[in-house]
């Protein structure tokens, strides 16, 4: 390791010999080069966030070591440099977790292509319970929803029950239930996921397993015609687009 390869690493590592160091430094080549060593250095004068980027290079290295290594390469700067920057301060697991798998997609020469910039601002923009969001969808290509719609019997409208309802805070395990509609929306405006509503699935296990937990036969039962017309559920669902494929592909191993 030449002497100007060093200078983060210097900082974190008190061992350069240390494996991690040795992978991390061949791997990270150019990135280090436009690391701002003074800066650094002032940024890790700080206890915790030097433990804490020691503990990120260390996971990092880590997922270098199941690359065999005449399938690494060095990782670009634009991708490597602000992925550095912010393992500096990110505490938490799981998206921390999605840093380093984008900055291991982007040391491997068969994943390299993966590695979009844009998914660095994308994955601080997102939750960790949207990251456990994107791990259940590693093997899915779809999350199946319903509206439950209560029409009236006095004119033609209906209120809506429950609106794009899923079985997502059943099948994964939220920190915040409650709040699996509005990840799933964010998911959708970071274009990983596309609203198809007005079109559904011919396979209704989902579907059914909604109903189901919605209780929507019982509703039907006692509501209706007393209080509602009749009440309908409306089957849709949200695709994983192209982009969201190849972001899982770079950021969830």
């Amino acid at each position: 390791m030449l002497k100007e390869e060093k200078g983060l690493l210097a900082l974190v590592y008190k061992d350069l010999l240390r494996p991690s160091a040795q992978v991390i430094g061949k791997s990270l080549k150019a990135v280090l080069e436009f690391v701002s060593t003074p800066f650094m250095a002032l940024q890790l004068q700080n206890d915790k966030v030097k433990l804490n980027l020691e503990k990120r290079l260390d996971e990092y290295a880590q997922k270098l070591h199941s690359i065999p290594e005449d399938k690494r390469c060095e990782v670009h700067p634009q991708i490597g440099l602000p992925i550095i920057e912010k393992l500096t301060y990110t505490t938490c697991d799981e998206i921390a977790d999605l840093f380093t798998n984008l900055l291991a997609s982007a040391s491997s020469i068969d994943t390299a292509n993966t590695a979009h910039p844009a998914f660095i601002s994308m994955i601080e923009r997102m939750s960790p319970d949207e990251a456990r969001i994107l791990e259940y969808l590693k093997d899915k290509e779809d999350i199946q929803y319903c509206d439950i719609n209560a029409y009236s019997n006095q004119n033609s409208g209906y209120d809506t029950l429950a609106e794009h309802v899923t079985m997502i805070e059943h099948d994964v395990a939220l920190i915040y239930p409650k709040n699996s509609n509005a990840y799933l929306a964010n998911l959708v405006s970071l274009g990983i996921l596309r609203d198809k509503k007005g079109t559904f699935r011919m396979d209704k296990t989902q579907y059914n397993r909604i109903r189901e937990e919605y209780h929507v036969e019982e509703l039907t039962a006692s509501a209706v015609p007393e209080i509602y017309k009749s009440i309908e559920v409306e089957e849709s669902y949200y695709q994983v687009t192209p982009f969201g494929r190849l972001f899982i592909q770079a950021c969830i191993k």
